[in-house]
């Protein structure tokens, strides 16, 4: 016999989880102590429960483990929505387990509201962003329960899963040794067909581009995709979530593509005549609004959601596999291409569009500070990118080293996630760099205590344009100017002295006072650092798809006559 929440806590451990993310509450008190009382895993408590969700999610997007989060009923459950979205957008494998009240109190008639305090039908609420979520009601069916959700978070696409557990499951005696225990269904996929067929076409390229997105690092097969680059050195591009697959070092690689890709990526993507898709979804931030572009092209998908395969109606042939099974099955089939002329065409179109610099020569501010970065940053550095404005520059122009991570809220485009995020990384024994803006940060401004209590290695960079600058661009493009909410009735801190607070240092910093002197001596070790960047309000992200057009067709635009001229291959 052994209470369940020491079940739990064992369970956790003999998964290899060293850390689980959360705020105590009364309904999970049961599960809190059982975590203390072992040394072979750690609680980290956050201030709230959405910094103890994107702490997982960082914690796993690092790591390739589960990511775990606890938080008490109610208020302490619902706080957890949008750490869950996030990771269901973006195929992160987490477990969260909430506190209920007791099963006896749980409302028993359809039409009231509530009976317990605290009281809140969370597996109903999180059952659309979840690949599985379930209340266990019954003491006899935890283990299962437990060994299931485990089992769906890693396996297929991954994804969030959520246990509710009732105070009293919490507190019961029970044989686990001997309950009802869960077995998977095994599938088969056979696609050494289609995959011929595609190298064949891939062969027969003159003009081949590989799409890179999540699902190579999510399917561990980063180092495949290194290793077949460096023997077809194919021009490669990425997605927001794929930028961390390739080394910025790699002589073809174009960086990011789409709505706010780097013009050079998105030029190159239009003119390739066969597209390799590596576990990205294709989506409208990606190609576009208008995909006629696309028409003439070959599009080999690969991807382990058959469903994402079906969304589209682009020329494609599809393959349902994850990207290390496909790497797998290719390792040994020579492709022997003869694309000298693209590879120059491509490191032409790097030198003539740099995302530092404006294509009128001037240079681009925000995108340089980024880029300068780059030189300062250890290898296995985890760069954590909020949402916004700065997020984009982020993406166009860091410097991603050998082994550097790139996190960032992908499909839910989460404000408030990279200092959490950056929490998780830390806790998992990297050094993180945090890249935000003055909206984002202060969404989650408060977990700046935790990265003081436990002296984490996370230095932060914020790019202060004093507003909302990713909305007010959008304003001024569609609303003649105006801007109420991005800087109209919106302000923000002085965050050299809310870190200060924190007793974590910090500086404010104008553009021309970010010298390499300074730069050198803030990254110099790895004690927690603030500069708060003081940008002009007016700040832009470019180049930029306005809608309706092409994607390789970007603001501030080039003419006709130049981009035609660009796109030929002598």
């Amino acid at each position: 016999m052994m209470k369940a929440s020491d079940y739990i806590v064992s369970f956790l451990i003999e998964q290899n989880i060293p850390y689980v993310f959360g705020y105590i509450g009364g309904m999970v008190t049961h599960l809190v102590d059982s975590l203390y009382r072992l040394d072979q895993i750690e609680m980290v408590n956050a201030i709230q429960e959405q910094g103890a969700g994107f702490a997982a999610d960082g914690y796993a997007r690092v790591t390739g483990k589960v990511g775990v989060a606890i938080t008490t009923s109610g208020p302490g459950a619902t706080n957890l929505i949008t750490p869950i979205a996030d990771c269901f957008f973006d195929s992160i494998p987490a477990v969260f387990i909430t506190g209920n009240v007791n099963t006896f109190e749980y409302r028993k008639y359809p039409n009231i509201r509530q009976t317990g305090f605290q009281e809140t039908d969370i597996v109903s609420i999180v059952k659309p962003i979840t690949k599985y979520a379930v209340m266990v009601d019954k003491i006899e069916n935890l283990r299962y329960e437990f060994e299931k959700a485990f089992y769906l978070a890693q396996q297929g696409r991954k994804g969030p899963v959520l246990i509710d557990l009732p105070m009293n499951i919490q507190r019961s005696e029970f044989d686990f040794n001997n309950a009802k225990s869960f077995i998977a269904e095994k599938s088969e996929n056979n696609t050494d067909i289609k995959i011929d067929n595609a190298l064949d076409i891939l062969k027969s390229a003159n003009f081949p581009i590989i799409l890179v997105g999540h699902g190579v690092r999510l399917s561990k097969a980063t180092s495949y995709l290194r290793d077949f680059l460096q023997k077809q050195k194919i021009p490669v591009v990425e997605s927001l979530l794929g930028l961390d697959s390739v080394p910025s070092n790699y002589e073809y690689n174009l960086g990011l593509i789409g709505t706010y890709g780097n013009r050079y990526s998105n030029i190159a993507l239009t003119m390739s005549d066969v597209i390799l898709v590596l576990g990205s979804r294709l989506d409208i931030r990606q190609i576009g609004a208008d995909v006629s572009v696309f028409n003439n092209k070959t599009i080999i998908q690969v991807d382990i959601d058959e469903h994402e395969l079906a969304c589209d109606n682009l020329n494609k042939i599809t393959i349902n596999l994850s990207i290390s099974d496909f790497f797998e099955k290719i390792k040994y089939k020579a492709l022997n291409l003869n694309i000298k002329k693209w590879q120059d065409k491509v490191s032409e179109l790097k030198r003539l569009y740099p995302s530092t610099k404006n294509i009128d020569g001037s240079v681009n501010i925000q995108n340089k500070i980024v880029n300068d970065l780059g030189e300062f940053l250890k290898s296995d550095d985890v760069i954590c990118a909020d949402v916004g404005q700065n997020q984009l520059w982020t993406a166009q122009s860091s410097v991603i080293k050998e082994n550097t991570r790139f996190l960032t809220s992908g499909g839910l485009g989460s404000m408030g996630f990279a200092l959490p995020s950056a929490i998780g990384a830390a806790i998992s024994g990297k050094r993180a760099v945090v890249i935000s803006g003055d909206g984002g940060f202060q969404m989650n401004i408060q977990e700046l205590e935790v990265i003081n209590r436990r002296k984490l290695p996370v230095k932060i960079v914020i790019m202060n344009n004093h507003g909302l600058g990713m909305v007010r661009q959008f304003q001024e493009a569609y609303f003649e100017g105006r801007n109420p909410s991005t800087i109209e009735d919106y302000s923000a801190p002085d965050f050299k002295q809310v870190a200060l607070a924190y007793k974590i240092k910090a500086y404010n910093k104008k553009p021309e006072d970010l010298t390499s002197d300074f730069w050198s001596e803030f990254f110099a070790d790895d004690s927690a650092g603030l500069v708060n960047v003081l940008l002009e309000q007016r700040t832009q992200i470019v180049p930029k798809v306005l809608y309706g057009h092409t994607i390789d067709d970007m603001h501030p635009f080039l003419t006709q006559e130049e981009l035609d001229k660009v796109k030929r291959i002598k």
